[in-house]
């Protein structure tokens, strides 16, 4: 298992009580609601020493309530944010797992999924963490 793959099964345990449906890079659309995908958005180089390489990955949550729109959608699509937030920044470490994870930028839309309208969100954060400088696969 790689650095990644521990990351973002992290992620994904973090997640998984929130929604019936977590899915790390969904292939479609989601099926039950609430519903909250994963993505793996890439990484920058942060810094280089002799052994290893800190770097900054991006991962958006993307969720997605039932409605088309109105008071009590909107309410659930920011409950349903909020509770993303606070699960992924309870412990900034995500257990031992990365060295720090900051949320970062938010967008909230209407998407049109499973031939119906769903309120929606997609939030960034930005995870700190460190490989083996010769392999970034390996952790250091």
């Amino acid at each position: 298992m790689t650095v990644r793959d521990t990351i973002l099964a992290a992620i994904v345990a973090a997640l998984a009580p929130l929604a019936p449906e977590v899915e790390l890079e969904p292939a479609g659309d989601p099926i039950d609601f609430p519903a909250l995908g994963i993505t793996d958005s890439g990484h920058r180089v942060l810094e280089r020493e002799v052994d290893i390489t800190r770097r900054v990955m991006t991962i958006t949550i993307d969720g997605f309530v039932e409605g088309e729109g109105g008071a009590a959608p909107t309410a659930a699509r920011n409950r349903l944010h909020a509770a993303v937030v606070a699960a992924l920044l309870a412990d900034e470490t995500l257990g031992g797992t990365v060295e720090l994870i900051e949320d970062a930028d938010a967008r909230l839309f209407a998407a049109q999924l499973s031939s119906k309208r769903r309120l929606g969100f997609a939030q960034d954060f930005d995870v700190q963490f460190i490989t083996a400088r010769a392999d970034p696969a390996l952790a250091a």
